[in-house]
């Protein structure tokens, strides 16, 4: 999907890194450009879809994090 990013974006779907700037234009993965798009972070050039970037706050989902080493052992 072709998209354009319509606000500063770095972002980390499925494993790849996008960093993008206003106005960049870049082919994404459709699962990653939707995702963008229904978000309305970007504009979808394929179709012309734009969707407006929602004005109500937004709530992370953060996932159980533990930071210790991985060995205790030297």
């Amino acid at each position: 999907m072709r998209i354009e990013a319509k606000t500063k974006i770095s972002d980390k779907p499925f494993d790849v890194h996008y960093a993008l700037e206003e106005g960049d234009q870049v082919t994404v993965p459709d699962t990653v450009g939707s995702y963008w798009v229904a978000n309305g972070w970007v504009k979808n050039l394929d179709t012309g879809e734009d969707n407006e970037p929602s004005k109500e706050p937004v709530t992370l989902d953060v996932h159980k994090a533990q930071l210790k080493p991985k060995s205790t052992t030297l």
